[in-house]
């Protein structure tokens, strides 16, 4: 049996608190020439902005959103490829044009914060407005 790498550990211990205290939610993202959604459920902290972030110039109705790589890549989200997509660009972190409904309630992302370890993917920090 081969050791855990970090990365794996990382990962696995996000997974664990997600499962223990996180929610439900779906991200989405409209794909092809129909625009045909396609979606995948994930746990995710959510929570308000920070007085910092307020500051900032962050409005009110922003939440943070924290995502583990492991559902979207288990959902194998965002679905076919499409020409348009760059090569240079990770498909699995949600962009701006890309949805999540949380409580039930559609939420436009605003910002996406990937966070890679030795190149991988470990985590997805997400702002969302409204």
């Amino acid at each position: 049996m081969r050791p855990v790498t970090e990365v794996e550990q990382l990962i696995a211990d996000l997974d664990e608190e997600l499962a223990r205290d996180g929610q439900d939610i779906k991200l989405q993202r409209l794909t092809g020439t129909q625009q045909i959604p396609f979606e995948a459920h994930c746990r995710a902290f959510v929570s308000p902005i920070t007085a910092e972030q307020l500051i900032a110039g962050i409005t009110q109705d922003s939440s943070n959103v924290i995502l583990s790589p492991t559902q979207i890549i288990a959902a194998g989200w965002p679905g076919p490829n499409s020409s348009k997509t760059p090569t240079t660009v990770d498909r699995r972190v949600p962009t701006p044009n890309d949805k999540v409904v949380i409580a039930g309630k559609v939420r436009q992302i605003s910002a996406s914060m990937p966070i890679y370890v030795d190149g991988e993917l470990v985590r997805i920090n997400l702002r969302v407005l409204g």
